[in-house]
């Protein structure tokens, strides 16, 4: 649902930090400051709303499923991406760059990150489908009414729908979506008893994106803007309003209020991306059907000419002995027409495959953008939540530069790139801080895995690491290895 939002006050119904939040008149804030994604975003420090290449562009724009690589040859064609990111596990991590340990509750699956992605494209038409699945388990010092500590589970859902098309012949690409989030907050005891669901929440909001990438210039323009998503949690059936309205857990001298909204801030994302070498950053990207076109035009005529020559044979034809012979004739004559077409999308298939596998390998990529994001009312963390004291979060708009860069260092067999950005603290009891990231790509081998995909698919495997203050993750990927090189068979 869409929301009015109201001005920030510098000490709302919640109270000052520090205070024991007594009310549920707050917001609990779902910023994410620190960079989730695909492995080549994550190791490009986040740079990434100029690129917004494959799937793993379309959480940075929603520009990125009409971006056509110039090595898709197919009027149809379809890309998949899976990653994998995974929080490391420091003795004082602070997850939430909130100033305060975060408390995972010490499980191997404590914290867990998996993005699944399906690009289609129809010639300059793309369409988005991507998701970001997220799952904490965090400590509670003691949950009301049991007397015992608690592991309390978010499971963060935020799905991605996003419809985009290229113009001027792949010049700008523009694209809209959708993002869908969906919050569930569970809660069990140590002694392995479960509460269920203690809230669950949806919400929807708009996102829209733009790239420039002018063809055979070496440079790329970026936009993407985020609306904000403000939504009503929905309570489990035996939480009651207390007579002042409020949703909470009380007992053991100890009271859970429980948050009337839940919010994710409105953001806007700028970047350039330029790049130096040989191999070009915007190459003309063609298809089968483009190169065939003259052969195509020449089919669909003669078409036209067969069918005014059939309609005046069978005119004249005394018996039916006689149209049966024209309509072989003409039969004959279009089946061979059709070889020829179709050995002239052959033509223009292994044109196409030869030149896209002899580019240039050598280039490096400088990338750089900036993430505005939106301030939330009266809002605190998920950490102040759990713990119920007062820390405010999202009292003012928030700034992340970010800087990243990329080359293939070992020809045709591994891809280096590096980064950093500024991650901004939403608290007062924090400061920003500084992350590196590094990733690479490492090329394997051929196999279209027992047919299902294409003979010539050449696999690699990527991995990414981020590293900051009291702050560590990393991440794996599976995937394709393009451009292929001349060297391989591409036919």
């Amino acid at each position: 649902m869409f929301m009015t939002c109201r001005p920030a006050f510098a000490a709302g119904r919640i109270g000052q930090n520090g205070q024991t939040i007594q009310t549920s008149q707050y917001s609990l804030d779902l910023y994410q400051g620190a960079v989730v994604s695909g492995n080549r975003v994550m190791g490009l420090g986040g740079a990434y709303v100029a690129l917004a290449e494959d799937v793993d562009g379309d959480l940075q724009n929603p520009a990125a499923p009409a971006l056509r690589p110039f090595y898709s040859v197919e009027h149809f064609d379809y890309w998949l991406g899976l990653g994998l990111t995974f929080p490391g596990r420091l003795s004082n991590s602070d997850f939430f760059n909130s100033g305060s340990v975060t408390k995972f509750d010490g499980s191997s699956d404590d914290a867990v990150f998996i993005t699944p992605a399906l690009n289609l494209q129809w010639g300059a038409f793309g369409v988005g489908l991507t998701a970001e699945l997220q799952s904490y388990s965090l400590r509670n010092p003691a949950l009301p009414g049991t007397g015992q500590s608690a592991s309390l589970e978010a499971l963060l859902a935020t799905y991605h729908l996003q419809f985009a098309y290229s113009f001027i012949d792949g010049q700008l690409a523009t694209g809209i979506g959708i993002r869908y989030l969906v919050l569930e907050f569970d809660a069990a005891t140590d002694n392995g008893g479960s509460t269920g669901t203690l809230f669950d929440t949806s919400g929807s909001g708009l996102e829209i994106g733009a790239v420039w990438r002018p063809n055979l210039r070496p440079y790329r323009l970026g936009l993407a803007f985020r609306t904000e998503i403000n939504t009503e949690p929905a309570f489990s059936r035996n939480l009651l309003p207390s007579s002042e309205g409020d949703i909470l857990l009380s007992g053991d001298e100890r009271t859970l209020y429980l948050p009337e909204r839940v919010s994710l801030p409105w953001d806007v994302n700028l970047g350039a991306a330029v790049q130096f070498g040989k191999r070009p950053l915007n190459p003309i990207s063609r298809t089968v059907p483009q190169v065939a076109e003259r052969a195509q035009l020449m089919f669909r005529f003669r078409q036209l000419e067969r069918d005014e020559e059939r309609e005046r044979r069978l005119a004249e034809a005394a018996n039916f002995s006689e149209r049966e012979a024209v309509e072989r004739e003409l039969a004959a004559e279009e089946a061979r027409d059709s070889d020829r077409l179709e050995q002239a999308f052959e033509k223009a298939r292994r044109s196409l495959k030869e030149s896209s596998a002899i580019v240039e390998r050598f280039y490096l990529l400088v990338t750089a953008s900036l993430l505005i994001s939106g301030a939330v009312e009266d809002a605190v963390g998920v950490e102040s939540f759990l713990e119920q004291t007062v820390n405010r979060s999202g009292t003012q708009v928030v700034f992340s530069p970010r800087l990243g860069a990329e080359s293939e260092l070992w020809e045709d067999r591994l891809k280096l790139r590096g980064g950093s950005y500024l991650e901004p603290s939403r608290f007062a009891t924090s400061h920003s801080r500084l992350h590196g990231t590094l990733g690479a790509d490492i090329r394997l081998f051929r196999w279209n895995v027992f047919g299902l995909w294409p003979d010539d698919f050449t696999w690699q495997i990527g991995g990414s690491l981020d590293v900051a203050n009291r702050y560590l993750s990393w991440g794996v990927s599976l995937a394709g290895w393009y451009p292929r090189s001349s060297r391989d068979e591409v036919y």
